[in-house]
């Protein structure tokens, strides 16, 4: 069994992020798991989760003064989300709640690709949003993520 996860960065504290969070889990027609809280559902039953971590726990130093130098602050937590079976359909649910998520808290959704993005998708990207390249992965705000999720070759990879 494999699963699929998205990060967000966000500058917000974990404790402002989380109510957003889950508003829009909700919002995308996930219910909480009575049994196990930490879990949520979709009506299809596919098992979604999300964890945060030290922004620093995963991302290099490097990268994320990058991400401060062009957001204009410091990211203070990292939000990963995950649906815990390998779904497609649950791949583009996570990739809407990360954009929403990233909108509402001024945050940037990691996104990796399965080949080095093209000339023409970095442009693509970027001229709905802001964009940030780092190796063969991107950051987008939340405007680029729409513009991602509307791409033909939009994908997840994690």
């Amino acid at each position: 069994m494999g699963g699929t996860a998205l990060s967000v960065l966000s500058p917000c504290t974990a404790e402002c992020v989380e109510p957003a969070l889950l508003e829009e889990m909700a919002a995308e027609g996930l219910i909480r798991y009575e049994p196990d809280p930490d879990y949520w559902l979709s009506a299809e039953g596919q098992p979604y989760g999300y964890d945060f971590q030290a922004p620093d726990f995963e991302v290099g130093v490097d990268e994320l003064e990058l991400l401060a130098q062009v957001a204009g602050g410091v990211m203070r937590c990292d939000i990963v989300l995950h649906i815990l079976v390998s779904d497609v359909a649950g791949r583009l649910a996570l990739a809407r709640i990360a954009e929403r998520v990233a909108r509402r808290t001024d945050g940037w959704v990691f996104v990796e690709f399965r080949s080095p993005p093209s000339a023409d998708l970095l442009e693509y990207l970027a001229s709905a949003g802001r964009c940030v390249r780092v190796d063969d992965a991107v950051y987008l705000d939340a405007a680029a993520m729409i513009a991602w999720i509307a791409h033909p070759e939009f994908h997840v990879v994690k």
